[in-house]
């Protein structure tokens, strides 16, 4: 084991984060710009594509207050003007964000909006290392020991204060022995279609409630069109994982086959993957020097389109809560809990109306699981 220098420094005030997603970059953003250094661990050897693209239009205020939003002022994103949706009836309905002060949202390129995030902070000053393992951390009086894996060698740093910022698996935090709430099964499988014929598909988010689930489509800036199949994972067909029973699946939908100017198989990117879309959130999101933030926190259903918005306004307030901490106000990290558990709280009762609002499967599993909840 070696103690490498560069990442290590000398400073009392250091932070550290695992996982280098929107929640755990936006965290590093804000407590770079409070002056306290930070490092990011990231598992992955770069910025991988990921399912969830909507950047819903009420994320514009907090991107203009921590000075981010020209992330989304780029060609590499397509705005999103209203949501197009069959769900509780079996005619599309449209809500549109035309009469809304902030009138449209973002479809985004997930790999260039991450990419440049991550970009953003470095200039701040904050250090990234990827393909970054965790192996162990250690409490250490008022610090932590960090032993990670990093180019083929066990590393050691210490820091004064942890962030888990790895999503649903909340790896820390499993590593602490913190104990996580599921509310369903959900899974998506995704697959994404390279399109000639585009110019028919409106700049919405469309979504249509089928008897076993629901799905979700929205063009992309790259002529790709992304389509999730929401389900709960073990009503999942092991077939479904194949590109062709997928689009044989999504030829029995009304509204998100109409995307499609024909009925055979187009060019596609590659294969049908499968992504965790539970609702979920740890028991206890804080400790004696850590928290969780994003998904690692508290997961929301992907119907909500919470996720990058949330993951963000995670970001945002768990920074200046760790700054506030480490500059002597021990009630800033409470108050991080307090804040982020009253939004979880305030979301329950939301999540579930939206799925009662469907009641043309009622005796189907899924629907009856969530109708029950």
């Amino acid at each position: 084991m070696e103690k490498d220098n560069y990442l290590h420094t000398n400073s009392s005030k250091q932070v550290v984060i695992f996982g280098g997603g929107p929640a755990g970059t936006a965290t590093a953003i804000t407590l770079a710009a409070r002056g306290v250094p930070t490092i990011v661990l990231e598992a992955n050897p770069t910025v991988r594509s990921k399912i969830g693209e909507v950047l819903s239009a009420n994320v514009k205020p907090l991107l203009n207050k921590m000075g981010l939003n020209k992330l989304v002022d780029s060609s590499t994103h397509l705005p999103c003007y209203g949501n197009r949706f069959l769900w509780g009836s079996s005619q599309p309905r449209d809500n549109l964000f035309i009469d809304r002060p902030l009138n449209r949202g973002w479809h985004l390129n997930r790999t260039d909006f991450e990419t440049k995030l991550s970009q953003l902070s470095i200039s701040l000053g904050v250090k990234w290392f990827w393909n970054c393992k965790l192996l162990e951390v250690r409490s250490l009086e008022s610090k932590w020991e960090v032993l990670v894996q990093y180019r083929g060698k066990i590393h050691s740093l210490e820091a004064n204060f942890l962030v888990d910022a790895t999503g649903r698996k909340a790896k820390l935090a499993r590593y602490l022995g913190r104990a996580r709430k599921y509310y369903d099964r959900c899974v998506g499988l995704a697959c994404y279609f390279f399109l000639e014929d585009i110019e028919h598909i409106p700049l919405y988010t469309h979504i249509e409630a089928v008897a076993d689930g629901w799905w979700y489509a929205a063009l992309l800036a790259d002529r790709r069109l992304v389509t999730v199949f929401m389900t709960d994972g073990d009503l999942v067909e092991r077939a479904w994982h194949q590109v062709e029973p997928y689009w044989q699946k999504l030829q029995q939908t009304k509204l998100i086959k109409t995307l499609f100017s024909t009925d055979r198989l187009p060019n596609y990117a590659r294969g049908v993957f499968a992504k965790s879309a539970q609702t979920s959130c740890l028991v206890s999101p804080v400790g004696e020097g850590w928290l969780a933030v994003g998904d690692a926190a508290f997961a929301y259903d992907p119907i909500s389109s919470y996720g990058i918005s949330s993951a963000m306004g995670g970001g945002y307030y768990a920074g200046n809560a760790i700054a506030d901490y480490l500059r002597g106000r021990q009630e800033a990290i409470p108050a991080y809990r307090m804040v982020t558990e009253r939004a979880f709280c305030n979301y329950l009762p939301l999540w579930r109306y939206q799925y009662l609002q469907e009641q043309r499967w009622v005796a189907g599993t899924f629907w009856r699981r969530r109708h029950q909840q």
